[in-house]
Order: C-alpha cells, then structure tokens, then sequence
C-alpha cells in the first residue's frame, strides 16, 4: 500500500495533541462532586468512550485525505520507434565554409531538426575527432540530446583526426544492449579514418554481430576552404577534400546501410530526410502502475465512528439526574 498524498498524515498529531490539551466547560454546576457521586455519576474510562471513538473517526478521516492505495498491477506501455545513435565529426576540417557558417553548423542544425522529427526515438550522441566518446547515451529526452548539440564544439573533443573507427565502436557500444528490433548509427564525417585504435572494419564487424545498420553520411564539397588566424586575423587556405567514400560505401554494405554524399546543406537535409522514412519498430517504453484508491473505505469507517461516537457521547453515557 502506498499513501498519495501521505503529508496529511502530519495533522494527526496536532489532532492528538489539541484532542488531550481541551478541557471541557461542565455544562452544569454543582455545588460539591459528593452530589454527583451520590447520584451514580462517575468518571470514567467508559464515559470517555465516544470521544475517544470521536478522535479514531477523525485519524480515518485524514488517512482518506492521504489517499491509500493498492498496487492492481502494471501495465506495459509501447511506443512506436528505433534506437539511434548519432556520431558526429568534430574534427578541424569540419571548420570548412563550403557550408554557411561551416560544417558543423550545418550538421547540427540539420541533426536537431531530425531529432524534433522523431520523438518516439531513443537517440544517443557521439562526438569524434581523433578519439570518440558518448555526450548522450540512449534516451528518449531529447531536450538533453539538444542541449548537447548546442554545446558541441570543435574543443568537444582534444586529439584531433578522424577516428571512424572509434566513433563506430563507441555506436555499437551504446546499442548493443537495446532491445529494438531496428538499431542505426548515422555517421556525420568529411574525412578519412587517420586515428584511433579500433580500424572502421574491425567496428563495422562488431556492428554486424549486434544487428546494427550503419548510415554513413559524407559532407562537403570536393574542394573547400579551412579559415585560420594570422596576426589575429581570419585567412583561408583552400584545400581538398580528404573524404574516403569508398571507405564509408563498404561500411554500409556491411552493415546493411546505405552511403550518402551531401555536398551542400540542402542534400544533408535530404539525407535526414530519407533516413527519417526508415521502419519503425515497437519498443517497451515503461511501466504504467496501475492503483486501487481505498479512500472510501476510510471515509465510510470515519464517518460511521463519527456518528456512533457523537451519540454516545451526547446521549448514551450522559444521565442528569
């Protein structure tokens, strides 16, 4: 049994206190109690017997208020969705303004708009450069998945480089567990695995042993422009792009994914957008406890007391003589 609303039961002492504190005014007043002895009046336990059924009524009365309650059974509720994780680039060249502001700005943008599409989804985030690691395990909050893009940055993670490889890993790690039926990792990247100790193959196998699809999305133009400071000044050095799309291509193949190219914002936003079709899958979300209220058999008890506790303490146990 559970109490609801179990800071009611706080009023019962003070109920307590105040019940034993009263002293009644006599109604009558006599002149010597030796007239009431003589005339078979007494004191006693049982002539106290209705208030005493009075304050039992009263203590009934505000456990009803605490709302008691039997535990009937729990119910499972199930949602509609898959399990995601998200691995995304935070390397340096993500700094490249092919995209408008950059790379990873982009990503972001178009990542948060493809969570708030999918709100049955438990998603995981994962940043990588030259090693990865988890910012969100899976969960169905996606404000905390928000909030964790708005704080990415390039200084999210220290070693620099392109660990595919380890951001995998780090996937396959947050899904293995899963239950769904339906387990992705999207990889968001502009490079070529150049770090880590796991290579892109050995975590791409790992991927096919727990069922996991991989989704690997390669971003940017051919040739792009990385910004740098000089003398406290922003310059641009145009570079090529360093994408591995045969790489990506294998991994889902391997996996059962599919390879996408976006070289402008509109293509990455078209690519969340196919991904956003895939088969969802139904997952046990929670348990929904379901309750007995008893509270009206506290309030038929207290309220029966109250009437047999008044009577007798008005009309039963009273004799004037």
């Amino acid at each position: 049994m559970r109490l609801a609303n179990w800071y009611y039961l706080l009023f019962i002492p003070l109920i307590i206190y105040l019940f034993f504190r009263r002293k009644k005014k006599s109604a009558l007043k006599f002149s010597s109690v030796k007239l009431l002895k003589n005339r078979g009046f007494r004191n006693t336990i049982k002539h106290k017997i209705g208030k005493y059924i009075i304050l039992t009524s009263l203590i009934f009365l505000i456990f009803a208020l605490a709302r008691p309650q039997l535990t009937k059974g729990n119910i499972p509720v199930f949602e509609q969705g898959i399990d995601i994780a998200i691995a995304l680039d935070v390397s340096g060249s993500m700094q490249s303004v092919d995209f408008t502001p950059n790379r990873l700005e982009v990503a972001r943008k178009t990542i948060q708009d493809f969570v708030d599409q999918r709100p049955n989804d438990r998603i995981s985030l994962i940043a990588f450069a030259g090693t990865a690691y988890t910012r969100v395990p899976l969960t169905l909050d996606h404000n905390v998945v928000r909030e964790s893009l708005r704080d990415i940055s390039f200084e999210s993670v220290n070693e620099d480089g392109t660990a595919i490889g380890m951001a995998i890993s780090v996937g396959v790690n947050r899904l293995k567990k899963s239950n769904s039926s339906s387990k992705i990792i999207i990889l968001v990247t502009d490079g070529s695995n150049n770090a880590g100790s796991i290579t892109p193959e050995t975590a791409s196998d790992l991927a096919i042993d727990y069922g996991i699809k991989i989704y690997p999305i390669g971003v940017g133009s051919d040739i792009t422009r990385i910004p740098y400071e000089v003398f406290g000044r922003t310059a641009y050095q145009q570079v090529d792009g360093d994408l591995n799309e045969e790489l990506l291509n294998n991994i889902a193949d391997k996996t059962n994914g599919k390879y996408y190219r976006a070289k402008d914002p509109g293509a990455l936003s078209k690519v969340f957008e196919d991904i956003n079709k895939l088969e969802k899958t139904e997952f046990e979300k929670d348990d929904f406890k379901q309750y007995t209220e008893l509270a009206f058999i506290f309030i038929l008890i207290g309220l029966a007391l109250l009437a047999i506790g008044i009577f007798l303490d008005r009309y039963y146990f009273i004799h004037i003589p």
